[in-house]
């Protein structure tokens, strides 16, 4: 029996959970999934670097410099770093570096490995730099530059060990010394197109074609 004027239990108010307890029960959405628009986009991107890539190329193998120092990648670097700047989610320059190796299998199918091969570096590199992107997302310039300097290195060295491991070539003084000013220029290369990469995000970022497109990790 009830005190003397005190409610009854049956008529107390209802206390609504704490705010903390329904933080926790509530769930946190999901992440947003690529659309249409970004795959199309990143198609698109691949197809621009796989032509300015071979335009490249063919203008410095004239010249004789293509051999030894890769400025052809500087172009294509700055499209996968943007590519990644625009749509920042982790997989997605894997995903790009497989659709580019797909076109260099059957536009060259003997260039720099035969065949399948070929896809091995690309995605590898791809990983890496989306690892990069993803694990200094507090870092907006630092995340860029690592990407595509450990990156590069990484395509470099998968290369060298799949044509001494799997195709047999020897790794004579001669191979490495091309392969040690191979791997140290594409380093260099790649860092400064991630700087050129940073230049133009920073003009680009604002546009309503790029707050469209873009996609945050």
């Amino acid at each position: 029996m009830n005190a003397p004027g005190f409610p009854s239990r049956s008529r107390l108010p209802l206390v609504n959970p704490a705010p903390r307890e329904a933080s926790i029960a509530r769930r946190a959405p999901p992440a947003a999934r690529l659309a249409t628009r970004h795959w199309v986009f990143i198609g698109s991107m691949v197809a621009l670097d796989f032509a300015a890539g071979q335009l490249a190329k063919s203008i410095l193998q004239a010249s004789g410099v293509g051999g030894f120092i890769r400025l052809d990648m500087l172009i294509p670097v700055t499209l996968w770093m943007l590519t990644r700047l625009v749509v920042d989610r982790f997989g997605v320059l894997a995903a790009y570096q497989f659709a580019w190796g797909m076109l260099a299998l059957f536009a060259f199918p003997g260039a720099i490995l035969p065949g399948p091969l070929k896809l091995i570096p690309a995605v590898l590199q791809g990983l890496i730099c989306d690892a990069g992107f993803s694990l200094l997302p507090r870092c907006p310039r630092a995340r860029v530059l690592v990407a595509a300097g450990v990156g590069a290195l990484a395509g470099k060295v998968m290369i060298a060990f799949l044509r001494v491991q799997v195709l047999g070539l020897p790794w004579t003084r001669v191979t490495q010394t091309l392969f040690g000013v191979q791997a140290l220029t594409s380093v260099l290369v790649s860092l400064a197109a991630a700087g050129l990469a940073l230049i133009v995000w920073s003009r680009i970022r604002h546009l309503h074609l790029t707050r469209l497109l873009s996609v945050r990790a």
